[in-house]
């Protein structure tokens, strides 16, 4: 009978020793594996659909990098003509004045760039919230992932006399296992929100799924840009 106690649960000495010691098991009650993995590739497709829009969005348009390329021809042609003095008054003055003309007009085309920017930012914004509340909504109440604490014994815990529900023991595994992403405060309690009370302290929801997805791809295509620009 002993035997068949130890194992069903799991102890701390058994962690796989690491920089941060976890389990070879995660003692779960509940798992939803298809819609982690659906979550996640969705976290994938949105955050690279939103670098892609604000990426064609806050760049210099094609005709804004030739007025650019025109303008400094330009400024190279008039400083050629300013050079030979006098006798090429007429040429240099009809080049300073299409020099003013070509400035005003790559000047109109970096304001309509900022005001382009400006609502790109405020577009994202709405969609990011609008896919956190749909997320939400359809998965209001679902855990994607819940540790059973009958499933696990401390050994320090049970070398006291002091008793520990199993509330606690899942709080406890949750808040080691991952350290430090179960103490950033609001955004995860508001990731919970809807879940049972009594699990929320282990276990985690669709929105946090769906951030973790977003934030890991992000870091990836930072990474893969500044690879890229090297």
């Amino acid at each position: 009978q002993h035997l068949h106690l130890t194992s069903q649960h799991i102890t701390t000495h058994n962690c796989n020793m690491t920089l941060l010691p976890h389990p070879s098991i995660i003692p779960y009650t509940i798992v939803h594996s298809t819609d982690i993995a659906l979550l996640l590739a969705f976290g994938f497709i949105y955050e690279l659909a939103i670098r892609l829009y604000r990426h064609n969005n806050e760049s210099r348009t094609s005709r804004e990098r030739k007025v650019n390329i025109h303008l400094a021809t330009l400024r190279y042609e008039a400083a050629k003509k300013r050079a030979l003095g006098p006798s090429a008054f007429v040429e240099t003055s009809k080049l300073e004045r299409a020099v003013l003309a070509t400035e005003k007009e790559l000047e109109k085309m970096k304001s309509g760039r900022v005001a382009r920017i400006a609502r790109t930012a405020k577009l994202i914004k709405k969609c990011n919230l609008a896919t956190n509340i749909i997320v939400m909504l359809m998965y209001y109440g679902v855990a994607m992932l819940a540790i059973d604490g009958s499933r696990i014994i401390d050994e320090n815990i049970a070398s006291n006399d002091e008793i520990i529900s199993d509330v606690e023991r899942a709080s406890s595994f949750w808040k080691g296992l991952f350290f430090p992403l179960t103490y950033h405060g609001m955004g995860y309690k508001i990731s919970q929100y809807g879940i049972e009370s009594g699990m929320r302290a282990s276990c985690v929801g669709a929105l946090a799924v769906f951030w973790a997805a977003r934030t890991t791809s992000g870091e990836m295509f930072e990474c893969a840009i500044k690879w890229l620009s090297r």
